[in-house]
C-alpha cells in the first residue's frame, strides 16, 4: 500500500471517529442539533474525501515526510475545534435556560406588582 493510500485510510478513520464523537456528544446533550449536524456533514465529507478515488487526488500531493505531521496537526485541529464547538453548544443551552428563568421571574414580578397595586387600592 502506498503512502497516499495509508493517508486516505487515516482520513476515513478520522471521519468515522468524528462522526461517532458528534453523535455521542449530541446524545449526551453536550452539543446542539445544528452544530452536531454540521460536524456530521463534515465527517461525511472527510469519509468521502478518503474513500472515493475521484476525491482523493489531494493525498498524492503530500510528501512522505510530512504525513505524520499532517496527521497530528489535522487530528489536533479537529479535536480543538470540536471541543470549542461543544463549549459553545453548552453555553447556548445555558443561555436558553437562563432566558427561561428570566421570563418566569418577570412573570412572577408582574403578578406581585399587580397584587401590590390591588392592596394599595383597597387601603385607599
Amino acid at each position: 500500500m502506498t503512502v497516499a493510500g495509508i493517508l486516505r485510510l487515516i482520513v476515513v478513520a478520522e471521519g468515522i471517529i468524528l462522526l461517532m464523537m458528534a453523535f455521542v456528544s449530541f446524545v449526551y446533550r453536550k452539543m446542539t442539533e445544528g452544530i452536531a449536524l454540521s460536524w456530521g456533514g463534515f465527517a461525511a465529507i472527510l469519509i468521502l474525501a478518503g474513500a472515493v478515488p475521484a476525491f482523493a487526488g489531494w493525498s498524492s500531493l503530500i510528501p512522505i515526510g510530512a504525513v505524520p505531521a499532517f496527521v497530528i496537526v489535522s487530528a489536533a485541529t479537529l479535536l480543538g475545534v470540536f471541543y470549542l464547538s461543544c463549549a459553545v453548544s453548552q453555553l447556548i443551552r445555558k443561555n436558553q435556560e437562563l432566558a427561561m428563568h428570566v421570563s418566569l421571574l418577570n412573570q412572577e414580578n408582574e403578578s406581585i406588582l399587580e397584587e401590590l397595586q390591588a392592596i394599595r387600592e383597597r387601603e385607599k
